[in-house]
């Protein structure tokens, strides 16, 4: 199925923070954001989503809506997911069903009050709302995310993401990651940058291979630290 987006959130909101970032598990197609939040949001899940199909922005979920139709406080109302991400099934098994994505600041999906019973309603409605908004998805045979800064903005987790795609792309030299899959063999299964280094020909940057492959999914960087040409991997 081909997901169509809603609208493209570059034309709207003009006092918003918009642009794009390329999808390098999809052949580098560019998905459009609308908050720095977002943006964080599919550059941690391109890097770290090993079986990413595609991201489509503001989809269309629903035959005749703009969004996904659902009911609360006895009321019809519609939700415009952020994102749908389609991932590819594992071991040749068949593609899970899609996620519909909302990213939001934590303090929207919890807001706070200076009256402390006006904030316990508030927080109470907002949780019912996502609560319902899931379930419909979930009957409408989707997945449902529901991302704040405090799954996103792990570090140092979010700059390794940064860091990796760098060499996520279709213009690495194929030869490099080649050679460092082999050379992967001539290691233990825990090693680290600077063991890869000695078995490369001195031509081969070991970080950049390291990334490739750690990008891959055949190695694992530590992910307590912020990597360098000095961090340790296992092999996946």
């Amino acid at each position: 199925m081909t997901w169509q987006s809603v609208r493209n959130p570059k034309r709207y909101f003009g006092d918003t923070y918009t642009g794009s970032v390329r999808i390098t598990r999809n052949g580098n197609v560019q998905v459009p954001f609308e908050s720095h939040l977002e943006r964080d949001w599919l550059i941690r899940t391109d890097a770290f989503d090993f079986s990413l199909k595609s991201i489509v922005a503001q989809p269309r979920v629903h035959e005749t809506k703009r969004g996904l139709p659902y009911r609360f406080e006895g009321k019809p109302r519609l939700w415009i997911p952020d994102f749908i991400r389609i991932r590819h099934g594992r071991d040749g098994l068949q593609d899970p069903p899609p996620v519909l994505v909302e990213v939001k600041p934590w303090i929207r999906i919890y807001p706070e009050h200076l009256n402390r019973h006006r904030q316990a309603e508030l927080r109470a409605r907002e949780k019912a709302r996502w609560r319902t908004i899931r379930q419909t998805a979930y009957a409408r045979g989707f997945g449902f995310e529901l991302a704040t800064e405090k799954e996103i903005r792990i570090e140092p987790s979010l700059l390794n993401a940064v860091t990796m795609r760098r060499c996520a792309d279709g213009f690495f030299p194929e030869a490099s990651e080649r050679i460092g899959r082999l050379a992967l063999l001539r290691l233990p299964p825990e090693s680290g940058i600077p063991h890869l280094a000695r078995v490369l020909p001195p031509d081969v940057d070991a970080f950049a291979v390291a990334l490739r492959l750690a990008w891959r999914g055949e190695i694992v960087l530590d992910p307590s630290e912020v990597w360098t040409r000095t961090t340790s991997f296992v092999r996946a």
